[in-house]
């Protein structure tokens, strides 16, 4: 994926694209995993958190 697609994918998600933002976070599923690990066992809360939080504050991000 170019810098440029990736620019629009984002735009999108922002503006309220429910599959550019579905697109957005299967990209970040990998480090949204990780980071939701502690002990080398998935955290379903914290990962559900995460989530919850992207969707929710999507639209406050500028680029």
């Amino acid at each position: 994926m170019t810098n440029i697609e990736f620019r629009a994918i984002l735009e999108a998600a922002i503006s309220g694209d429910r599959e550019a933002l579905d697109t957005l976070l299967s990209l970040y599923m990998p480090l949204i995993n990780r980071l939701s690990s502690y002990a080398g066992r998935l955290d379903e809360d914290c990962r559900q958190y995460i989530l919850l939080h992207i969707v929710q504050h999507i639209s406050e991000f500028h680029i």
